[in-house]
């Protein structure tokens, strides 16, 4: 890590030393030298001297001389900006190593896609937490790509989609399963009185899926064989945001059941269809690496969150594509 920070902070061909960047630091965020000192417990005149030492090493001024207090200039504000960075990533370090020497393992890092992120991921790691209150948890919402470029890159331990292509660089393992659910504004089903028929949504307004995914694809070909296409008032590209869109009334989409079995029953209807599309929620690795006890732990985690789920759509009509 330190060598990381002198790479960092290298300018005109000359590094600042370790203890120049403790020293730099130092005087931008207390503005003066002999605050600076005081922070560090050294003199007055020995910060003055290691930043003129600096200045003259680099090339440039860091710091003007005004009315006794040091005003930073462009470039230092500029090598401010790294140093932050690069104390951030320290002491994400020391909190890492303080975890380590209390037992726990210390940082977990899962990526998944925002649908999962949304409505199922937070019900998991409640009940890790619950278990392992000292660990970090870095949490990203992002789409599959991203996740199969973090692993590849190793920074991330996991991560969580729904039936991902399978890649040279990544391992799948299989968490649980599930289907392509309906959902719609509840208020629109005032006065139906047969929602397995799909007449009821003729005419309303449908939030359309990108097609791209293999999931998109087979509800394309299942909507084209029971020759339904519904008009597209809105195209999206995640099922969190055609969730976001049902919830505040603005059409009917298809979503997966994870995504479904967290919307508010009393504003969001939530119909299995048939004939059903299922669809399987995936633990993502990289290639040739293994589980550690922490991931064992949020997958089994996330098969408890799922099974509080499982009553939500149990017994549910199914609305009949065909």
């Amino acid at each position: 890590m330190l060598i990381l920070v002198l790479t960092m902070l290298s300018a005109h061909g000359a590094s600042m030393r370790l203890r120049q960047i403790e020293v730099f630091r130092a005087v931008m965020m207390t503005g003066s030298a002999s605050a600076a000192a005081r922070w560090l417990n050294v003199s007055q005149p020995v910060v003055s001297r290691v930043i003129q030492h600096t200045e003259a090493q680099l090339g440039f001024a860091l710091f003007e001389r005004i009315g006794g207090r040091l005003s930073p200039t462009p470039e230092a504000c500029a090598l401010f900006a790294q140093v932050k960075r690069a104390y951030g990533e320290i002491e994400r370090v020391d909190a890492l190593a303080a975890n380590l020497r209390r037992g726990a393992s210390g940082l977990l890092r899962v990526a998944a896609t925002p649908s999962l992120a949304t409505h199922l991921l937070p019900g998991a790691l409640q009940r890790l937490r619950a278990i392992h209150p000292e660990v970090v948890y870095d949490v990203w919402a992002v789409h599959t790509r991203q996740i199969e470029d973090g692993l590849m890159a190793f920074e991330i331990d996991a991560g969580l989609a729904i039936d991902p292509v399978a890649q040279v660089t990544t391992q799948l393992s299989p968490i649980a399963g599930g289907e392509i659910v309906l959902v719609a504004p509840r208020a629109w089903t005032s006065g139906v009185l047969r929602l397995a028929e799909r007449d009821w949504l003729d005419g309303r307004p449908y939030i359309a899926l990108a097609e791209e995914t293999p999931l998109g694809q087979r509800l394309a070909q299942a909507m084209s064989a029971a020759s339904w296409e519904p008009a597209a008032a809105m195209r999206v590209q995640t099922y969190a945001l055609a969730a976001t869109l049902v919830t505040q009334g603005l059409g009917f989409a298809f979503v997966d059941s994870f995504t479904a079995a967290g919307l508010d029953p009393a504003h969001v209807l939530r119909l299995p269809i048939a004939p059903s599309i299922a669809c399987e929620l995936k633990l993502m690795r990289a290639a040739g690496t293994t589980s550690s006890v922490l991931v064992t732990q949020l997958v089994e985690s996330l098969r408890l969150a799922i099974a509080a789920q499982g009553d939500a759509l149990a017994g549910a009509t199914r609305l009949v594509l065909g």
